[in-house]
C-alpha cells in the first residue's frame, strides 16, 4: 500500500503542534469539571449541567483530538468514545 506523500500545505509545524496539544489539555479539564459539576449537581459556567452537555463536550473533545493525531501521526493512533471520557 502507498503512503500518500504530504505536500507543503500539509506540513504541520511544531508552534501548531502545541497549540493543538494545549487546547487538548484545556478541554480534558473542562470535561473533568463539567462531570463533577453534574455529579454535584452544581453550576458549570452559570448553567446546571445535563447528561447532553456532557456529551457535547466529550464530543468536542473526540474531534480535536482526532485532528491532532491526523496532525502528528498522520492516522489515528487511539479511537475514544463518550462512554470511556466520562467514566
Amino acid at each position: 500500500m502507498q503512503q500518500r506523500r504530504k505536500l507543503p500545505s500539509d506540513v504541520v509545524t511544531l508552534e501548531t503542534l502545541e497549540a493543538m496539544r494545549m487546547e487538548l489539555d484545556m478541554l480534558r479539564s473542562k470535561i473533568h469539571a463539567a462531570k463533577v459539576a453534574y455529579l454535584n449537581r452544581t453550576p458549570f459556567q452559570d448553567r446546571d449541567v445535563s447528561y447532553e452537555d456532557l456529551k457535547a463536550f466529550a464530543r468536542e473533545y473526540i474531534r480535536k483530538s482526532y485532528a491532532y493525531q491526523r496532525a502528528r501521526f498522520g492516522k489515528l493512533k487511539v479511537r475514544m468514545s463518550v462512554a470511556k471520557l466520562l467514566r
